[in-house]
């Protein structure tokens, strides 16, 4: 955002902010809502991070990843 007037300018530091902080809330909110709900769709790249889901909650039992799912 360019600003041409010193009002610009004090405007343009505060917008950040305000965004920053609205962007913080908002990722807050939506972790503590979503954190815990299981999975329902599964796209062709999570299958590895579910392996390292279930390796990293086994520990230090090794689990086969299952490429099937």
């Amino acid at each position: 955002m360019k600003a041409h007037t010193p009002i610009a300018h004090l405007l343009k530091g505060n917008l950040l902010r305000l965004i920053e902080v609205v962007i913080e809330q908002d990722a807050d909110i939506l972790g503590k809502l979503y954190a815990n709900t299981p999975q329902h769709i599964k796209l062709n790249n999570e299958v590895g991070i579910d392996w390292v889901r279930r390796n990293f909650n086994n520990f230090p039992t090794v689990v086969e990843p299952n490429l099937s799912l």
